[in-house]
Protein backbone atom coordinates (compact mmCIF):
# COMPACT_ATOMS: atom_id res chain seq x y z
CA UNK A 1 0.00 0.00 0.00
CA UNK A 2 1.15 3.23 -0.85
CA UNK A 3 1.56 6.29 1.87
CA UNK A 4 1.19 9.89 1.13
CA UNK A 5 3.07 12.14 3.43
CA UNK A 6 2.43 15.79 3.59
CA UNK A 7 4.87 18.96 5.09
CA UNK A 8 3.83 21.69 5.96
CA UNK A 9 6.62 24.39 5.43
CA UNK A 10 7.22 28.34 6.35
CA UNK A 11 9.52 30.52 6.43
CA UNK A 12 11.79 28.31 5.43
CA UNK A 13 11.69 25.53 7.51
CA UNK A 14 9.39 22.29 8.36
CA UNK A 15 6.58 21.75 10.99
CA UNK A 16 6.91 18.62 12.75
CA UNK A 17 5.21 16.53 15.69
CA UNK A 18 5.97 13.64 18.33
CA UNK A 19 5.04 10.42 16.44
CA UNK A 20 5.75 6.81 17.40
CA UNK A 21 8.77 5.68 15.71
CA UNK A 22 8.20 2.68 13.30
CA UNK A 23 9.92 0.40 15.88
CA UNK A 24 6.39 0.89 18.35
CA UNK A 25 8.45 2.04 21.26
CA UNK A 26 9.66 5.27 20.98
CA UNK A 27 8.54 8.84 20.24
CA UNK A 28 10.35 10.60 17.46
CA UNK A 29 9.60 14.16 15.45
CA UNK A 30 8.00 13.54 11.79
CA UNK A 31 5.64 15.18 9.69
CA UNK A 32 2.17 15.45 10.88
CA UNK A 33 0.57 14.07 8.10
CA UNK A 34 1.13 10.41 6.74
CA UNK A 35 -1.91 7.63 5.46
CA UNK A 36 -1.77 4.48 3.79
CA UNK A 37 -4.30 4.16 0.88
CA UNK A 38 -4.87 1.12 -1.43
CA UNK A 39 -3.92 2.91 -4.60
CA UNK A 40 -2.81 6.47 -5.36
CA UNK A 41 -2.43 7.84 -8.36
CA UNK A 42 0.74 9.84 -9.20
CA UNK A 43 1.05 12.78 -8.27
CA UNK A 44 -2.26 12.85 -7.53
CA UNK A 45 -3.26 17.00 -5.85
CA UNK A 46 -6.84 15.51 -5.45
CA UNK A 47 -5.86 12.92 -3.21
CA UNK A 48 -3.75 15.20 -1.36
CA UNK A 49 -6.09 17.34 -1.04
CA UNK A 50 -8.51 15.34 0.40
CA UNK A 51 -6.49 13.95 3.41
CA UNK A 52 -5.47 17.34 3.92
CA UNK A 53 -9.30 18.23 4.71
CA UNK A 54 -8.58 15.60 7.29
CA UNK A 55 -6.79 17.81 9.50
CA UNK A 56 -8.83 21.01 8.57
CA UNK A 57 -9.15 21.28 12.31
CA UNK A 58 -5.40 22.27 12.73
CA UNK A 59 -4.56 23.74 9.32
CA UNK A 60 -6.35 27.64 8.54
CA UNK A 61 -4.77 27.79 4.55
CA UNK A 62 -6.81 27.68 1.58
CA UNK A 63 -3.40 26.54 -0.10
CA UNK A 64 -3.63 23.14 -1.52
CA UNK A 65 -0.76 20.40 -1.09
CA UNK A 66 1.77 20.29 -3.71
CA UNK A 67 3.83 17.24 -5.24
CA UNK A 68 6.96 16.85 -4.26
CA UNK A 69 8.67 13.75 -5.28
CA UNK A 70 7.73 9.80 -4.95
CA UNK A 71 10.57 7.62 -3.94
CA UNK A 72 10.43 3.76 -2.29
CA UNK A 73 10.95 4.30 1.51
CA UNK A 74 13.06 1.56 3.67
CA UNK A 75 11.61 2.48 6.58
CA UNK A 76 7.98 1.47 5.43
CA UNK A 77 9.63 -1.83 4.30
CA UNK A 78 9.62 -0.52 0.53
CA UNK A 79 6.51 1.10 0.40
CA UNK A 80 5.83 3.90 -2.20
CA UNK A 81 5.82 7.20 -0.65
CA UNK A 82 4.22 10.29 -2.66
CA UNK A 83 5.95 13.13 -0.51
CA UNK A 84 3.87 16.66 -0.75
CA UNK A 85 4.58 20.12 0.64
CA UNK A 86 1.84 22.35 2.10
CA UNK A 87 3.00 25.70 1.70
CA UNK A 88 2.09 27.97 4.52
CA UNK A 89 2.53 31.90 4.65
CA UNK A 90 2.10 32.10 8.68
CA UNK A 91 3.40 29.67 11.20
CA UNK A 92 0.33 30.03 12.86
CA UNK A 93 -2.08 28.97 10.01
CA UNK A 94 -1.00 25.18 11.89
CA UNK A 95 -1.08 24.21 15.30
CA UNK A 96 -0.82 20.30 16.09
CA UNK A 97 -0.42 19.32 20.08
CA UNK A 98 3.51 20.04 20.44
CA UNK A 99 3.78 20.79 17.31
CA UNK A 100 6.78 22.90 16.40
CA UNK A 101 8.74 24.23 13.04
CA UNK A 102 12.22 22.62 12.64
CA UNK A 103 15.24 23.31 9.65
CA UNK A 104 16.88 21.03 7.93
CA UNK A 105 19.91 21.74 10.04
CA UNK A 106 17.97 20.89 13.12
CA UNK A 107 17.18 17.00 11.49
CA UNK A 108 20.88 16.66 10.60
CA UNK A 109 22.06 17.64 13.94
CA UNK A 110 19.75 15.83 16.17
CA UNK A 111 19.03 12.57 13.94
CA UNK A 112 17.91 10.43 17.04
CA UNK A 113 15.24 13.13 17.64
CA UNK A 114 13.66 12.45 14.26
CA UNK A 115 12.27 9.62 12.27
CA UNK A 116 13.94 7.65 9.60
CA UNK A 117 11.54 8.88 6.99
CA UNK A 118 11.63 11.90 8.38
CA UNK A 119 15.80 11.74 7.79
CA UNK A 120 15.57 10.70 4.16
CA UNK A 121 13.54 13.63 3.28
CA UNK A 122 14.98 16.78 5.04
CA UNK A 123 17.52 17.95 2.28
CA UNK A 124 14.55 17.97 0.09
CA UNK A 125 12.07 19.69 2.29
CA UNK A 126 14.54 21.68 3.07
CA UNK A 127 14.89 22.95 -0.85
CA UNK A 128 11.02 23.27 -0.93
CA UNK A 129 10.68 25.05 2.31
CA UNK A 130 13.30 27.50 0.66
CA UNK A 131 11.93 27.81 -2.43
CA UNK A 132 8.45 28.51 -0.91
CA UNK A 133 10.05 31.17 1.50
CA UNK A 134 11.87 33.03 -1.61
CA UNK A 135 8.41 32.76 -3.67
CA UNK A 136 6.30 34.03 -0.84
CA UNK A 137 8.51 36.83 -0.45
CA UNK A 138 9.26 38.00 -3.82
Amino acid sequence: MPIVRIAPVCNGKIYVVPRMAADGESLRLDLPIEESGEHIPTKSEKTARKIKEKYQAHIRTDASPRFCVQYKSKPHHGRTTYLYVLPLRQEDEIHFHEGKFVSAEDIANHPDAYSHNLQEESELLDMAAELWKDFHTS
